[in-house]
């Protein structure tokens, strides 16, 4: 492959950011990515940036796949609850909304345990 600007010069590399090819003189070695010279370095960065964030978030995730499908069965058993309970004029609606936010908690549940475990024997 020969450089994008020289063309008369291998390259020994390619841009992170728009993959040409590059010679040593029109590129910028960041450490975790080549650049070209005096144009893509901050591009470079900021897709190293979001790798790395990437990379954090992907650690988390499967310690907090329970939070959210937890919240959502406690907000539908507070909504059911207070449907069948407290009956006023909007007991039905609200009950039914309850109803709709456990089913809605039991589905996270399962698609979360899926994508979850399917990720623990992958590794």
């Amino acid at each position: 492959m020969r450089c994008f600007i020289h063309q008369d010069r291998d390259a020994i590399g390619t841009c992170k950011h728009c993959y040409k090819g590059l010679c040593p003189d029109c590129l910028t070695d960041l450490g975790y990515g080549l650049a070209c010279r005096n144009a893509h370095e901050q591009a470079v960065q900021d897709i190293d940036t979001l790798i790395a964030r990437n990379r954090q978030a992907h650690r988390v995730a499967p310690k907090t796949w329970y939070v959210v499908p937890t919240f959502t069965l406690f907000m539908g058993l507070v909504f059911a609850g207070y449907g069948l309970f407290f009956r006023h004029g909007s007991s039905a609606f609200t009950t039914t909304l309850g109803l709709g936010f456990i089913v809605y908690a039991v589905a996270l549940f399962v698609a979360n345990y899926r994508a979850f475990k399917a990720n623990d024997t992958q590794t």
